[in-house]
């Protein structure tokens, strides 16, 4: 993974905790919806292949860039990021994220949507560490690929590859999918934050919230616990 956002600098050891970008620090459930439906693209068959296993991701986010350039919208990278610029920060991300690092932690984001709205996310919240997937583009121009650095189902094999780097003390990931399920199971503590009543896992916190500060009180009281 080297090459990709996120410098490895020095190893402090100190706890991380790895959070899903849409849903979690914004508003915003889906950042490549919110473009698919700008750009009046309906990818739902292929989402359906590759829920399914037709399709891997790679294929995924080429075909859907491919229906973003064939779309007949005048689309360009400029005007992409003029709508993520849009997108609200979740309330209390900033106030939760600060107290989070304030109490230790290294915050790592681990997101399935656009690597342009986690660069913006990551710069108002002081996040130093950030991945998500990448769209090309040529004097402005979306091309019709990118770099699937993300797999939504596969977040667990960032955080091993954090882990691993960074050696923390113990780490915590937070997430609003079902699809979050490999980064859970990467890390020692896990929040499952307003996620499908379907999903329970007994081994996991199940928050139900409308203020990012629930989850950062929740990381605060693991810290607590070894400290």
């Amino acid at each position: 993974m080297e090459g990709h956002p996120s410098s490895p600098g020095h190893i402090n050891h100190n706890p991380m905790i790895f959070l899903d970008m849409d849903g979690v620090l914004t508003r915003e459930i889906s950042s490549w919806n919110m473009v698919n439906l700008a750009m009046g693209v309906d990818n739902s068959q292929n989402y359906e292949k590759y829920k399914e296993g037709k399709i891997n991701y790679d294929q995924f986010l080429r075909l859907d860039l491919e229906n973003w350039v064939g779309s007949g919208k005048i689309i360009s990278a400029s005007s992409v990021k003029e709508l993520l610029n849009s997108v609200e920060l979740y309330p209390g991300a900033r106030e939760g994220c600060r107290l989070l690092m304030e109490n230790g932690y290294t915050p790592v984001i681990v997101s399935g949507g656009l690597l342009w709205l986690a660069e913006r996310i990551s710069r108002e919240l002081g996040i130093q560490h950030y991945f998500a997937n990448l769209v090309m583009s040529r004097n402005d121009e979306i091309l019709p690929n990118g770099v699937a650095i993300v797999d939504p189902k596969n977040k667990g094999k960032i955080v091993e590859h954090m882990k691993r780097i960074h050696k923390p003390s113990f780490t915590v990931s937070v997430g609003d999918s079902p699809d979050d399920e490999s980064m859970f199971t990467s890390t020692d503590y896990f929040i499952s934050f307003n996620n499908k009543k379907e999903f329970r896992r007994p081994n996991g916190y199940d928050l139900k919230a409308d203020n990012f500060m629930e989850i950062a009180k929740i990381a605060l009281e693991i810290r607590r616990k070894h400290s």
